[in-house]
């Protein structure tokens, strides 16, 4: 009686039903996707390059220059500050030192030659120069 039961259930016994049977499922038939094509602006929009700039501070504590160089005291190299005394805030002077920061240096600030980066980017010097710049205030 048991067998019985579970062929029932199973759809093994039959039913009085004449109605089609559906499969069991939620699907649908899937519809064509219709693509519909994006209109023309009616104006064009200008892009907008958008750089961001870097923080010189974070370049250089991340870096080695604190090795040789602090804010307001000489220790191998000029303090940071009379870099900032010396040479105005200019972009000529930050491409200036930006190049010597990343080819070296020796002479203008005394006779210990000061290592070159030359893995240092273009960008990231020329932050950094622009933060020591900024310490004449």
């Amino acid at each position: 009686m048991i067998v019985a039961a579970g062929l029932f259930a199973c759809g093994g016994g039959k039913t009085t039903e004449t109605a089609e049977q559906k499969p069991i499922s939620n699907a649908t038939q899937e519809e064509p996707v219709v693509k519909e094509e994006m209109a023309e602006p009616k104006e064009k929009v200008e892009e907008v390059k958008v750089v961001a700039k870097k923080d010189g501070k974070a370049l250089i504590e991340a870096s080695d220059c604190r090795t040789c160089h602090k804010d307001d005291t000489k220790l191998i190299g000029p303090a940071y500050k009379e870099v900032a005394q010396k040479y105005e805030n200019n972009k000529k002077n930050t491409k200036m030192l930006a190049e010597k920061i990343q080819q070296g240096g020796q002479g203008v600030w005394g006779e210990i030659p000061m290592a070159g980066h030359p893995n240092l980017s273009s960008d990231d010097a020329e932050a950094m120069v622009s933060y020591i710049l900024s310490m004449n205030k």
